[in-house]
């Protein structure tokens, strides 16, 4: 019996006899079925159509006699418009035709009235309304089968105990350009016999799981296979088969790939890792850095920064999803060298970080090669500068005044244009010598680089007609010509993009020392800039900047906001040679073009 909590089941009683119907509710309606069943009474054809268009039974008695129409008719309308409920046919005798008719038309049961109980019929409705679930759930899993099958790149199929195929279904076949009927009733182990051996395992009562390639019209397809004994039938396999091909075909290339970085890594000077969120390194590879303590047996297991603190910032900025760069170098065998590191977020991992080191020694020698003799031809041509054209411009001044002089009682006139030649060619001689010293740095060579510097103030200020000040705080740092001279062009260039980009009014130049630590300075009042928006463009200006600070085993740093000028800043150490360089902060300045 159900329980009170329990909804009725809800039955449609299509019969046009009042007695009959009576008949049927004193059956459903006994003392122990109590609310277990409600009935609705349709008294014709038309109206159980009706009846069947707006409401929803959990079961249907439909009897066969209805004035000019029969139950049968009523049960093939019922079944075409999409009635999912059981469907019992009630006769007043037992007529094997009927019965076998009605079976045929998807009728649950067929009863006779004719003594016919409440068991009974109680029992009929609820066999027939767990058959009718039963069947609800196997259309939902064929209809689900069916639409994988149609709409995914997999096959489904069955082969007998001797490989013949019986049943092959699938959006796969279509996709090797074949049909089922191309393939049912051939023996599967004949036809593909590189999976001869899998399906054979099956039909002998295993399981086989396999991969598989399939050439078809020069096309290579793969597959994942599945294959197991066939409990249903008791003999043959039942087997899926899923398209891969995409999958295998990334596969194939990311092997490539690593077989490519593996070669390039085996055979070049560099190495390649992973970083955990913590920063640890958990994989690397290439042993071409070995010689400077760089290779996957030093790093594996370490945190970068506890090894080399100088790729802090760089580290850090990668962890938290950016990319980033830093440099070591030292002395091996009294040659410098140089290995740049890039270290950017792990997107594929979702956490953590990838790196990349290159050892770039030769090319960091060649630089200062060619930095130095371009630092000679700008010396060159200071000198030039100086001993030439201002010379001949300092001897058309000269020609100028005495031309005015004799001029000056016979032609006044004269004499006043001789007076201005005189005047332009004054100024453009201070100009040449000023232009001469920025080339040719005599006071740098001289007298150092504090003296230097105070005078590149001094000729900016006439140059640029701005405020241009130098300040000195502790002792000017003892150097070599060629470590000054690195300083001096970071000055000039820091200068340049002050007046030129940032529109600076005043600027200024401190040197700073305390014991073997010593600190460039350039402050400007200009325009400034956004140093995040502008930190991946740097200019071939700023690039040299940055080079000359690395020469001096140095960092450089350009910071700014908008409105608030700039800050440039090189920091480096002099008589505490170390063998691993500080890193080198990639900023970015708005003078980046």
């Amino acid at each position: 019996m159900k329980s009170s909590a329990s909804k009725p089941v809800r039955i449609l009683v299509v019969e046009d006899r009042e007695e009959d119907y009576r008949f049927l509710c004193m059956l459903l309606r006994r003392p122990q079925m109590a609310g277990t069943y409600e009935l609705d009474w349709a008294v014709s054809f038309d109206e159980g159509i009706a009846k069947l268009s707006v409401n929803r039974y959990d079961a249907g008695l439909f009897d066969y006699s209805l004035g000019g129409s029969t139950g049968l008719d009523l049960l093939r309308d019922a079944v075409s418009n999409g009635a999912d409920m059981p469907i019992i046919l009630l006769t007043g005798m037992d007529n094997p035709q009927v019965d076998e008719e009605a079976l045929r038309n998807g009728a649950a049961d067929y009863l006779c009235k004719v003594g016919l109980t409440g068991v009974q019929l109680e029992r009929s409705i609820r066999y027939a309304r767990r058959q009718a679930e039963i069947l609800a759930e196997l259309r939902r899993t064929n209809q689900l089968l069916n639409s994988v099958l149609s709409s995914l790149p997999v096959i489904a199929g069955r082969v007998d105990g001797d490989g013949t195929v019986l049943e092959a279904r699938g959006l796969g076949l279509t996709l090797l350009g074949v049909t089922a009927s191309d393939v049912l009733g051939q023996n599967a182990c004949e036809a593909w016999p590189h999976t001869a051996d899998e399906i054979h395992a099956a039909i002998e009562g295993g399981r086989s799981e396999f991969t598989r390639e399939v050439v078809r019209n020069g096309e290579r397809y793969y597959f994942d296979n599945y294959f197991s004994f066939d409990e249903a039938r008791g003999r043959g396999a039942i087997g899926f088969a899923i398209d891969v091909t995409a999958r295998v075909v990334a596969e194939h290339g990311r092997r490539r790939q690593a077989r490519l970085l593996e070669s390039i890594l085996r055979n070049l000077p560099a190495i390649a890792g992973r970083l955990d969120a913590a920063g640890r390194v958990f994989e690397a590879q290439g042993d071409g850095l070995q010689r400077h303590k760089l290779s996957p047996a030093h790093l594996l297991g370490r945190t970068l920064i506890e090894l080399f603190p100088q790729s802090r910032e760089a580290v850090v900025d990668a962890l938290a999803g950016g990319s980033a760069s830093f440099t070591l170098g030292g002395v091996l065998n009294e040659e410098e060298w140089t290995v740049d590191f890039l270290v950017s977020f792990d997107a594929e991992q979702g956490a953590g970080a990838t790196f990349f080191g290159r050892d770039l020694s030769e090319r960091r020698r060649l630089e200062r090669h060619l930095l130095k003799v371009s630092d000679a031809e700008q010396q060159r041509i200071g000198a030039d500068l100086h001993d030439g054209l201002g010379q001949h411009l300092t001897g058309l001044a000269c020609m100028a005044v005495a031309l005015r002089d004799r001029l000056r009682s016979r032609l006044p006139e004269e004499a006043s244009t001789a007076d201005v030649v005189s005047r332009l060619a004054n100024e453009a001689s201070e100009q040449s010598h000023a232009l001469a010293r920025g080339l040719s740095p005599v006071h740098l060579e001289a007298h150092g680089l504090a003296s230097a510097l105070e005078d590149l103030a001094y000729q900016s200020q006439r140059l640029h007609n701005v405020e241009c000040r130098f300040s000195l705080r502790g002792a000017s740092p003892d150097m070599d010509h060629l470590a000054a001279i690195h300083l001096y062009r970071i000055t000039q260039e820091s200068i340049h993009n002050a007046v030129r980009h940032g529109s600076a009014q005043r600027i200024h130049i401190g040197l700073f020392s305390r014991r073997s630590r010593y600190r460039l300075l350039i402050l400007d009042d200009g325009q400034g800039f956004n140093s995040r928006d502008n930190q991946r463009r740097m200019g071939r200006g700023l690039c040299l900047m940055n080079y000359r600070a690395n020469m001096l085993g140095g960092t450089l740093t350009v910071r700014s906001s908008l409105g608030l000028g700039a800050r440039v800043t090189c920091d480096w150490n002099i008589g505490a040679h170390t063998h691993v360089e500080p890193r080198a902060l990639a900023s970015a300045s708005p003078y980046s073009f």
